[in-house]
């Protein structure tokens, strides 16, 4: 849906949000308690197929800068690279049917019944543009939130199996950090839009809940996933470092006080103990100020 050339994800936005806008306010009424969200159904589908687009750039990215650390052939590499912006149709078809059965919970839930649904469903236009609506966000969005989600996994199993970790060069890392972020901040800007609904509405927890709770548990997934690992391995190797000094230090001194020491000895505790100093200070989470900012 978005084309690759300048401007393509601002230009595909604009024109999900030009069609989608006048087919859902079809459905509007005077009546709030059965009134469409049209504003909603409209701005996050316009908003999260483009962001959804950036993502996967930035993914590409972030994968072509780890190229160097990574202990993967030139074939194993393309093969990982593909996976992030492809899925088969099997793949896609059940994150369809998963969305499209979650929407239609969804609206049962709101009305009642399933009964109440399909019934609500034909007999009014705002009924039918409601169903649609709410169907259609729960599709886009499980197929956009779970190709988030094998995205994070994919780097997970990066950092944990194949990317090369040295204490000194921690900045090499910085990319699973971006991947985080990005992913988190894709569906902070979804969740950014929820309030339309009691805008156009109003207040109705049960139309809102059931979506923000869905979204949540999936942002605290994408961020966590693609650097635990790599906080992992960088945590029990800064202790092996720490350990391995701290042994340096105790051979040097070997029980005496620093007084007794020769003026070579004293050069040399005087470099351990500043190596021991910067292995301290070296974060465990490949995240920098640039990043979090």
């Amino acid at each position: 849906l978005v084309p690759g050339f300048r401007f393509g994800r601002l230009l595909t936005g604009i024109l999900l949000a030009s069609i989608l806008l006048p087919l859902f306010y079809l459905g509007a009424t005077e009546d709030p308690s059965d009134s469409t969200p049209a504003l909603f159904f409209s701005l996050i589908i316009a908003y999260i197929i483009p962001v959804f687009s950036l993502i996967t750039a930035t993914t590409e990215e972030a994968l072509a800068e780890l190229r160097p650390i990574l202990d993967l052939d030139a074939a194993t590499f393309e093969e990982t690279r593909s996976k992030l912006h492809s899925s088969s149709l099997r793949q896609t078809s059940l994150c369809l049917g998963i969305g499209a059965l979650c929407g239609f919970a969804h609206m049962s839930l709101i009305r009642g019944s399933v009964a109440a649904t399909f019934q609500q469903m034909w007999i009014t236009l705002s009924g039918f543009m409601s169903t649609l609506g709410t169907l259609l966000v729960w599709m886009t969005m499980t197929t956009v939130i779970t190709m988030l989600i094998r995205q994070t996994i994919l780097f997970s199993r990066l950092g944990a199996n194949h990317v090369r970790i040295s204490l000194p060069a921690t900045r090499k890392l910085l990319p699973f950090a971006r991947v985080s972020i990005i992913s988190s901040l894709a569906v902070i800007g979804a969740l950014a839009l929820f309030p339309l609904i009691g805008i156009e509405s109003g207040l109705n927890l049960v139309e809102s809940v059931p979506g923000a709770v869905a979204m949540l548990v999936p942002l605290v997934i994408m961020f966590i996933t693609p650097v635990w690992p790599i906080h992992q391995r960088l945590s029990a190797l800064k202790e092996r470092e720490l350990q391995a000094v701290n042994n340096r230090i105790d051979l040097c001194l070997s029980g005496r006080d620093t007084v007794e020491l020769e003026d070579s000895e004293i050069r040399q505790l005087t470099l351990l103990l500043t190596f021991r100093r910067e292995i301290t200070h070296i974060p465990t989470w490949p995240f920098d100020m640039g990043n979090l900012t």
